[in-house]
């Protein structure tokens, strides 16, 4: 995969520019946003509460996506006794609920941009936030409930809401920051938020070594990803708000990116 990402970027680099959508200038050239790096310090942006709020919130969503994908399928086989084939169909149909839930959120978003009537809306950041609150109660049910009914809905259903953050996180930063540094920003959100991932297989394995049994472990596993989640839900509610930053850094909304 690194060296795929190595490959596209080469690509990226010789063919790549910005599209016919990209913002520019009134009355300009729309590739004139490459060299626009006017605006608010870099170090503004970076300390902004939606910027934070975002880091903090794609950080637990690529925790528990890892999560999921690296000890799920030992935890059901461990836990519940279940053999390879029914862990993996149940960790696919995990990531088949990801994919699902990104594509439902991104027509949402599509269509609710498109509407001309004022139905009040939650703001922008808030919706994302609770969203991982959910996930946070649906890994603690994940990980606590006794019968195997109340368990197993919880992996295909309400705990793949966090992946929403990661294309929220995105939007959001891209409101709060002029459009000639919008790359580099994003890339660095990414880049710190993709830590999760790394980190969580290595730390929840710990976590599963130092306890008594391999059941304790895994519940106490589990609750510290909930934890995890609810802390940076809660966060994203409060926080993540690219409107009010982007009046505060005095980034028009003409350089917000399309949606």
């Amino acid at each position: 995969m690194g060296l795929a990402g190595i490959g596209w970027a080469a690509l990226w680099v010789r063919r790549g520019g910005q599209g016919p959508l990209a913002p520019g200038p009134p009355g300009g050239d729309a590739g004139a946003v490459a060299a626009d790096t006017g605006g608010p310090a870099l170090r503004r942006i970076l300390l902004s509460p939606t910027v934070l709020a975002a880091v903090l919130g794609c950080f637990a969503a690529y925790w528990h996506m890892s999560s999921q994908l690296t000890w799920v399928p030992d935890y059901l086989r461990t836990d519940l006794g279940w053999n390879g084939v029914l862990a993996g169909a149940a960790v696919a149909a995990g990531a088949l609920a990801n994919g699902a839930v990104l594509l439902g959120h991104g027509l949402w978003e599509r269509r609710s941009a498109r509407r001309t009537d004022r139905v009040p809306r939650l703001p922008s950041g808030a919706g994302a936030g609770l969203l991982m609150l959910v996930a946070a109660g649906a890994v603690t049910v994940f990980a606590v409930a006794e019968p195997l009914w109340a368990r197993l809905p919880m992996l295909v259903g309400p705990m793949a809401l966090s992946a929403v953050m990661m294309t929220v996180a995105q939007t959001a930063c891209g409101r709060i920051v002029p459009a000639g540094r919008r790359g580099p920003v994003l890339g660095l959100v990414v880049g710190v938020a993709s830590l999760g991932g790394v980190l969580s297989p290595v730390l929840l394995g710990r976590v599963v070594d130092a306890a008594p049994t391999a059941v304790a472990g895994y519940e106490r596993a589990w609750l510290l990803t909930a934890a995890l989640l609810a802390v940076s839900g809660a966060c994203a509610a409060v926080f993540l708000r690219p409107e009010r930053d982007a009046r505060r850094l005095g980034v028009p909304a003409d350089t917000a990116p399309p949606r």
